[in-house]
């Protein structure tokens, strides 16, 4: 029972910490403020103008978010490759709370650098046992829930007043650990990094082409990248990151606004168990395994300020499975059990501390 209670107690403890801290905050923003009219130029030097990041009207950004993820019950069909036997089994409530931190550590005119750290965690539910059929990746995430954690640093360097360069890098450990007898194994780091070159047009328009080291397909691939954000008037616009994520955006106020779109999420996840428990079928040279999840979440997004500097975040929608199969480690052939997961609904519920 305390280990169930464990996540949720720690999701309310963040949660105390950050309604605590964001009236700091923005009292210290406003005791920053000046007027750069009352200061005077010391000589004719002319200052070389870079262009910003900024947008108008466009979502604000996260310094740092709590929220709670539930997806509804959904059945797993899963299919032994070796000999095609199938096996069908009724998984509960997929939930879990995610904790993502972004703070800009070095920001100037010439330069912004933001480093950041996430942890994801996704609780199983089954009554599924090891000793049926193919369920015995089902019985695992049931026991051992699936965690993420991820920091990385992002990179906006403007070359003049029109064109800019974005990097991002991003290690990040993933799998079924409890930081009890099931460790963090290290030597499995995932390694993903992005590179854009990008115009800004005017104040309501970017655009940047690039390339990408990514695991949102539940493996590793090397793909081109587009971002654009569009402001086509005070109500309409658009924010994409192709093919990572795209919506539409309707902003009700500057303090509200809905998202139509979809974000792609994935990554591959080391699977462990005692003694590669339940798992010897499918290992029998204890080979290692692990998971390669995809998905396509189809959503609804409301974003409501609650303060100068809370928003509420709140999302609807429909969980599309791209890759949800276990394979061995290092291995890019067929999946040794190739699961189905269909098309559950999902919901998410958050609170975010956001830049001014």
């Amino acid at each position: 029972m305390q280990k169930q209670l464990y996540p949720y107690l720690t999701f309310l403890s963040l949660l105390g910490v950050l309604l605590f801290t964001a009236p700091n905050l923005a009292a210290q923003d406003d005791e920053d403020d000046y007027d750069p009219s009352q200061y005077e130029a010391a000589d004719d030097t002319k200052i070389k103008a870079f262009c910003n990041n900024k947008i108008q009207n466009l979502s604000p950004s996260n310094l740092i978010s709590i929220s709670y993820d539930m997806v509804l019950p959904f059945d797993m069909v899963s299919t032994r490759t070796a000999d095609n036997s199938e096996t069908t089994t009724a998984m509960g409530i997929n939930q879990g709370f995610r904790l993502e931190t972004n703070y800009p550590v070095y920001s100037k005119s010439n330069l912004i650098v933001n480093l950041y750290a996430n942890y994801w965690q996704s609780n199983y539910a089954s009554d599924a046992t090891f000793s049926e059929g193919n369920q015995d990746l089902a019985q695992n995430l049931a026991e051992h829930p699936l965690r993420s954690i991820a920091v990385g640093a992002l990179i906006f360097k403007p070359l003049n007043e029109k064109n800019f360069l974005i990097f991002q890098v991003e290690p990040s450990l993933n799998g079924n650990y409890n930081f009890g007898d099931l460790s963090p194994d290290f030597g499995k780091l995932r390694y993903s990094a992005s590179a854009l070159f990008g115009w800004k047009f005017n104040d309501n328009t970017n655009f940047a082409i690039g390339a990408t080291r990514t695991y949102r397909g539940g493996r590793v691939l090397h793909i081109p990248i587009l971002m654009w954000n569009k402001t086509f008037n005070e109500r309409w616009g658009t924010e994409m990151l192709l093919p990572a994520r795209a919506s539409l955006r309707y902003n009700f106020s500057v303090k509200s606004l809905l998202l139509f779109g979809y974000e792609l999420e994935g990554q591959t996840y080391a699977l462990q168990g005692s003694n590669n428990a339940g798992f010897g079928s499918f290992a029998p040279n204890n080979t290692d395994l692990e998971l390669r999840k995809s998905e396509i979440r189809a959503r609804l997004q409301f974003r409501q300020a609650l303060s100068n500097f809370i928003w509420l975040d709140a999302q609807a929608g429909a969980r599309i499975a791209y890759r949800f199969d276990m394979d061995e480690t290092e291995a890019m052939t067929e999946a040794v059990l190739e699961n189905n997961i269909g098309i559950p609904l999902y919901f998410r519920v958050g609170i975010a501390l956001v830049s001014p």
